[in-house]
């Protein structure tokens, strides 16, 4: 652990100021919080009756034993050395006792009232108790103490020990988490130590299947061609890639059988998610639409019933045969919709996840859709865990101004009867403000009512130390422009989206002088200059994504030469080289949610530079293109092929919104025809094609099954084609090396033909194969240039 100096960072005066106040979950204080416990005499580092941890070893808890060394460490850390002594052997009357000991039973503490998780400090003379809950409570009353004391985790590499020179023990007082279950993905969760220190539920233990796991249940590799009727009827055929049959008995008996095994393999563990899959083409068959209306309802816009109602049936099935566990699953996309005649079971959970609501500001304004389903189920369910929503996931490496909603969210769960909360987000460092963001949900998520002005403040004087101001201003700033603007704060959306109002080109520049300062003024304090270059890592990328979208403008990637010929700016590729290598540096793994390193992002703009440089010999260039099929309404026209501008082919996820360089073609084949001005020799001729990198089965970008170039020398009689084929499967279940294709070129040798006109005709599979988990929806086929040598 790389420990904050004693030091360096504020003063004690400050940290004591505002410990008590960030700290605690729902407090009850019987007395005014005391100065001292301990006069200048009795203190800690006097030689007069000096402080022990005492426990009770003979009850064997390793939770407490674990507690009194954390005790015992961390005090250590700033100089005050406390022994640690079995009761039995204890004979003093000056300790710190942790636990469950017999001290602590002679004070009659009311551990009911702790629940699993609460904990209570006690004064008895000149003895201090720190007992806790049924599970953790006691681990996290000690890390309760040693804020109290001054100390701060802020994240796993990062902790602040106050100076003392006695110990400044709090008055008595019961502490409860404000949520029962606390959990986030960010990326300290898997450090153990810090885990604990914000009393964080581990879903390693809690769960032994956490989300989507209806096909881990029933794999469609095993039964999906021998038993089809398992899975979701769509369109008029079962398609095993999409949900499954929740009407089928034998789907019942597989899920519950699959489920005592794995019991069986992991008998600690309490919740088992027997849930949908991540999208929303659910069974439509006769049956199942009967228990949708049945138990669902319906409703005028959804043609088959209520899809809850068939999925809360055949979960309450999977229940019963559980009794002593609990069966979670997921009201989300086509379930979020409460049903109308049927309750979930007792053991029964419920996953609400609001995911499409804007996040500039509290769900509550965002979403009244969200706000009635929560409403409802709260009428039949008393255990409802939110899946919440907390960075842009197309882009986690993005700024993402929606701290101030923090708060009024989580509160607005806790008021609505929500005890348990998921707050997803990312699990690396690098992605916007991770630091901040885990500290903040963490304090929040155990104390819906603390004051979010302060715990962030604590943070960034502490985190930061003198470039805190400047960190605080941009993020102010970038707030204060956002809710002015009224953007439309979205999760799956692009810096390319708010180009125009809180990443304005007038605002970037604040924000870049804000950093500037930022890093002057840490200079010379490596580890904290580091955290601010981790900061400045979503600005950069979206300085990146925008200037790729103009072209002469202060901003843009590119610029046209003196020969009118776009290329790009050097000072843009310096940026797009540094920008990696702080990725690299600083352990940003995935630029995208599912894909996407460092590498490859790099590899995605090397090839742009390379293209854009290659491009200056083509002989297309700049040459009149004229369409026979129509282009997407979202993409540039035809008329881009010849333009010189490459697409960046990390934007593969939403190439026809964010792509900008791409040309698309939806539900059709790619034909048009390029003249070249005049008859010539060519050597080759060569398109790109995108790929769906990660998620083939799900997005409906797909290569073209192959590219015919037909050459003519008048434009009315043309040659036999030149057929180039896409060598690649691209069903990810026969051949799962599609998803490392990025782009694939159509390239032809052309040996020196004469040819004025080129005909081309990319062929698309129009619609999506049987196998995509939305077959028959319109297939996308995207290309950037034509480049004729």
């Amino acid at each position: 652990m790389d420990d904050v100096s004693k030091k360096g960072i504020v003063s004690r005066k400050k940290f004591l100021k505002t410990s008590a106040a960030i700290t605690g979950g729902i407090t009850f204080l019987p007395s005014a919080l005391r100065a001292a416990l301990l006069s200048d005499t009795n203190s800690v580092n006097s030689e007069v009756q000096p402080y022990q941890i005492v426990y009770n070893r003979s009850i064997n808890n390793p939770i407490e034993e674990q507690a009194a060394q954390q005790l015992k460490s961390y005090l250590a850390k700033a100089d005050i050395d406390l022994p640690i002594i079995e009761e039995e052997s204890y004979q003093g009357n000056q300790a710190i006792y942790i636990g469950h000991t017999r001290y602590a039973e002679q004070l009659q503490i009311d551990y009911t009232q702790l629940d699993k998780d609460g904990y209570a400090f006690k004064t008895h003379g000149d003895n201090f108790v720190v007992t806790g809950g049924s599970e953790k409570g006691v681990l996290y009353g000690v890390y309760g103490l040693l804020e109290v004391l001054g100390y701060r985790k802020y994240d796993s590499v990062s902790t602040f020990v106050p100076e003392m020179d006695s110990l400044q023990l709090p008055a008595d007082s019961i502490t409860l988490p404000g949520m029962v279950y606390r959990q986030t993905s960010y990326y300290d969760k898997d450090d153990g130590d810090i885990f604990d220190w914000h009393g964080l539920d581990s879903s390693s233990e809690s769960w032994g299947m956490f989300v989507h796991t209806f096909f881990e249940l029933v794999p469609p590799e095993q039964f999906g061609e021998s038993h089809p009727e398992y899975y979701s009827w769509r369109d008029g055929k079962r398609n095993p890639s999409t949900q499954l049959c929740l009407s089928n008995e034998e789907v019942l008996d597989i899920v519950v059988e699959n489920l005592r095994t794995r019991m069986a393999e992991k008998p600690a563990a309490l919740y088992w998610s027997v849930s949908p899959e991540d999208n929303d083409q659910y069974c439509t068959c006769g049956p199942c639409t009967e228990l949708n209306e049945k138990h669902g309802g319906t409703r005028p816009e959804l043609e088959f019933g209520v899809p809850s109602g068939s999925l809360i049936y055949f979960v309450n099935k999977v229940a019963k045969e559980f009794p002593d566990k609990i069966i979670s699953t997921l009201a989300y996309w086509y379930t979020r919709q409460a049903p109308d005649h049927i309750k979930p079971g007792p053991n029964v959970n419920i996953m609400l996840c609001p995911i499409g609501p804007a996040r500039h500001r509290p769900i509550f304004e965002t979403a009244p859709s969200f706000t009635k389903d929560l409403e409802d189920w709260g009428k039949i369910s008393d255990r409802i865990l939110i899946w919440d929503y907390n960075i842009q996931f197309a882009n986690p490496v993005s700024p993402f101004p929606n701290l101030h909603t923090l708060k009024p969210n989580i509160k607005f769960y806790k008021d609505n009867n929500v005890d348990s909360l998921f707050m997803q987000a990312t699990s690396q460092a690098g992605s916007e403000m991770a630091s901040l963001r885990s500290y903040l949900i963490s304090k929040l998520m155990w104390n819906p009512e603390a004051d979010e002005g302060q715990v962030m403040n604590d943070f960034l004087d502490g985190y930061y130390g003198d470039a805190g101001t400047h960190i605080h201003q941009y993020i102010d700033t970038m707030r204060e422009a956002l809710l002015a603007s009224n953007h439309e704060l979205k999760i799956f959306d692009s810096p390319i989206d708010a180009k125009e109002t809180y990443l304005s080109s007038r605002l970037m520049a604040e924000y870049e002088q804000l950093f500037d300062s930022a890093e002057k003024a840490v200079e010379e304090d490596y580890e904290r200059l580091k955290r601010v270059r981790i900061a400045r890592l979503p600005l950069m990328f979206a300085q990146i994504q925008i200037g790729r979208t103009e072209v002469d403008t202060p901003r843009s990637m590119f610029m046209r030469n003196e020969e009118g010929r776009v290329v790009v700016k050097p000072e843009m590729k310096e940026l797009v080289y540094l920008f990696v290598d702080r990725c690299k540096e600083y352990g940003v793994n995935r630029i995208r949610e599912r894909t996407t390193s460092a590498d490859e992002y790099l590899l995605a703009y090397q090839r742009i530079f390379d293209k854009m440089d290659e491009v200056a010999h083509s002989i297309s260039l700049h040459k009149k293109v004229s369409p026979i099929t129509k282009s997407s309404e979202y993409t540039k026209g035809v008329e881009a092929l010849t333009d010189g501008i490459f697409g960046s082919d990390e934007s593969w996820r939403f190439p026809d919104k964010i792509g900008v360089n791409w040309v698309g073609f939806e539900g059709e084949h790619m034909e048009f025809l390029i003249d070249l001005g005049e008859v010539q020799p060519i050597q080759t001729i060569n398109m790109d094609f995108l790929n769906a990198q990660a998620q083939p089965k799900w997005h409906l970008t797909i290569l073209p099954k192959f590219v015919e170039y037909r050459l003519s020398v008048d434009g009315e009689n043309f040659e036999e084609p030149v057929r180039i084929s896409n060598p690649h499967d691209p069903n990810p279940d026969n051949n799962p090396q599609i998803t490392s294709v990025r782009v694939q070129s159509f390239k032809a040798d052309m040996k020196s033909k004469l040819v004025r006109y080129i005909k081309v005709h990319a062929e698309s599979p129009v619609e999506m194969p049987p196998w995509h988990i939305r077959a028959g929806q319109p297939a996308k086929i995207y290309a950037d240039e034509i480049v004729v040598i």
